[in-house]
Parts: C-alpha cells; sequence; structure tokens
C-alpha cells in the first residue's frame, strides 16, 4: 500500500491524476475566445466518474509510458473526460487537415453537445508576467519560461489560424471524407497559470482570468523571494519541488523541504516550489517558479519585439 508521500509525489498515480482531472473540471481558463459558450466550464458536460477515470489512465500509462510533455499529458486527461461524458460526443480528435502531402494544422476536438456541433481548441500555458505594471495590463507581457512563447502570440494563433481552420474547404473536404458533421461554432481555451512576479504582483490584463496563485523569481533572488512570501506562515509549512509532470494541478502533498531552504539547485530553465503543510491533505498555498539568471532580460527583449 503506498504511503501518503507516494501517492501525492508519483504523478501518475491514479490519486495524483484524479486530482488534476478535479482541478481541469474546476479551474476556470485563462482565456477564452467564446465567454458564451455552453462548453464553459467543462463540469457543465463531463461527469464521468473521476476515480475510475483515473485508474484507467493510470493503467494505461503503466503499460505505455506516460505522456512526457506536459502539453500532451493535459490533452489526454481531457480526452478521457470527454470519452466517459454522457452529457456531450466526442466525434474526434487531433484530427490533421492537409493540403495533399503538406499538413496546414490540426483540429483538437470536434464534439457533439445538445445544441450542435463544436471545434473546440484546448492547451495549457505557462506564463510569467514581466516589465512593469503597465507592460503586464497587455498580453505581450507575459511570457513562458523558454521566451519561446508569448501569451498575446498564443491568443492571435487561436483567433487567426486554429479556430478558423474547422470551416476552411481544406477542413470541410477531410470531414466529408471521415463522414464527420463540420462543426457549426468554435471555441477556445487556454488553461494554466499567469505568474506574477514576487515583489510587484496585481496587474494583468483585462479579461483574462487567474484560478492559482503563482509567484516567479529568477535563481539569484530566490531564497529572499521564498522567505518573504513564505513569512506569513508557520514553521508547519515548507517547500516542495515538483517536477514538471506535477505543473498542471495545485500539489497537495506533505512538505518535503524546510520552509527556510539552505541550498537551492539552479534552474536550467524554470523550477517549480509548491508551499504545503507538512502533513499534507492541503491544497498548496500558492506555488514559485524560479527561473535562470537570465530569464528576465530575455523575456524583456521578447515583450519588446511586439513593440
Amino acid at each position: 500500500m503506498p504511503t501518503p508521500s507516494t501517492v501525492y509525489s508519483d504523478a501518475n498515480h491514479r490519486d495524483a491524476i484524479e486530482r488534476e482531472l478535479r482541478w481541469l473540471l474546476d479551474a476556470q481558463p485563462i482565456w477564452t475566445a467564446n465567454h458564451n459558450d455552453d462548453c464553459v466550464p467543462l463540469s457543465k458536460i463531463c461527469n464521468g466518474s473521476l476515480p475510475e477515470i483515473a485508474e484507467n489512465l493510470a493503467a494505461e500509462w503503466a503499460w505505455h509510458g506516460a505522456p512526457k510533455r506536459l502539453g500532451r499529458r493535459f490533452e489526454n486527461l481531457l480526452t478521457a473526460l470527454f470519452e466517459q461524458s454522457d452529457q456531450c460526443k466526442l466525434l474526434t480528435h487531433g484530427l490533421v487537415i492537409r493540403d495533399q502531402k503538406q499538413t496546414v494544422g490540426e483540429i483538437d476536438y470536434v464534439i457533439e453537445l445538445p445544441s450542435g456541433v463544436l471545434h473546440l481548441e484546448v492547451a495549457i500555458k505557462f506564463y510569467a508576467g514581466v516589465g512593469n505594471p503597465s507592460d503586464r495590463e497587455h498580453t505581450s507581457g507575459w511570457i513562458g519560461p523558454s521566451c519561446q512563447d508569448r501569451l498575446d502570440l498564443k491568443i492571435n494563433h487561436l483567433l487567426t489560424h486554429q479556430l478558423r481552420l474547422s470551416q476552411t474547404p481544406l477542413a470541410q473536404q477531410t470531414f466529408a471524407e471521415a463522414e464527420l458533421p463540420v462543426p457549426e461554432r468554435v471555441q477556445g481555451l487556454i488553461y494554466g497559470y499567469l505568474i506574477q512576479p514576487w515583489a510587484s504582483h496585481g496587474a494583468q490584463p483585462e479579461g483574462l482570468h487567474m484560478t492559482d496563485i503563482a509567484y516567479w523569481t529568477c535563481y539569484s533572488d530566490a531564497h529572499e523571494a521564498m522567505r518573504a512570501l513564505s513569512r506569513p506562515y508557520s514553521t508547519e509549512y515548507g517547500w516542495t519541488r515538483l517536477e514538471r509532470d506535477q505543473w498542471i494541478a495545485p500539489y497537495a502533498g506533505p512538505s518535503e523541504m524546510p520552509l527556510v531552504i539552505k541550498t537551492l539547485e539552479r534552474p536550467i530553465q524554470a523550477d517549480c516550489y509548491a508551499l504545503t503543510t507538512r502533513r499534507g491533505g492541503q491544497k498548496e498555498k500558492f506555488r514559485i517558479f524560479v527561473m535562470h539568471d537570465q530569464y528576465e532580460q530575455d523575456a524583456l527583449a521578447s515583450m519588446r519585439q511586439s513593440h
């Protein structure tokens, strides 16, 4: 029988997977293309047994291997929810659209709802706010840990390419060949985290939503940031470094490190630490992403490319 720490630290255990599924149903997306669509929140149409879905996914990943990419893991979770729902019918997912032999795009999901057929695009992203507060009021001021991904570019790609794809002649020909109906509506959702700078938080673009609290710091400021943010908490709390496949849902296991950390591993790109109780069983209070020391400079350069 696994100990509680094993249950929570193993991202592919059924309990950890069930926690991710529950988060996916309860969390509000960072960004929504159509606010009035009945696919938001997902809990309206995903009503399968979460323990059973988690058990099935755990068995599948144990046999075939868990997804290595975070986006693919998220997609597996969402697909499993759709497949177990009696409120919708998953007609297809990952439908590749080609022009002869050249791929022009991929449609995430085509779902049949009581109100009609929906083309759904979904992503999970982690964007850190950079610059001054006025910079962070714009979507261009939110940059991924690699600095190759920017919130405004992702939204623009969804609106101008991905969500339009199902209405193109090439896609409609693909639907016909697969004997699928042409979607009547489209919806785009971005889930994940808006990661505030630890010493200057609060500003974010209008219309975006932050479900869970997350901060970021560069490695050289990490000890100061972690001490300052954890000051309101007693020594009953501590930190846990989350592996990348644990980033999706808030952590609920026991802390593995004390409240005051003496040595911190230098991140290659970004490391994530969650503040939780020593006993576990409670949702993390917040998380902090420790970026490499070049991150802020690279992120600001990426932001300025939009100006």
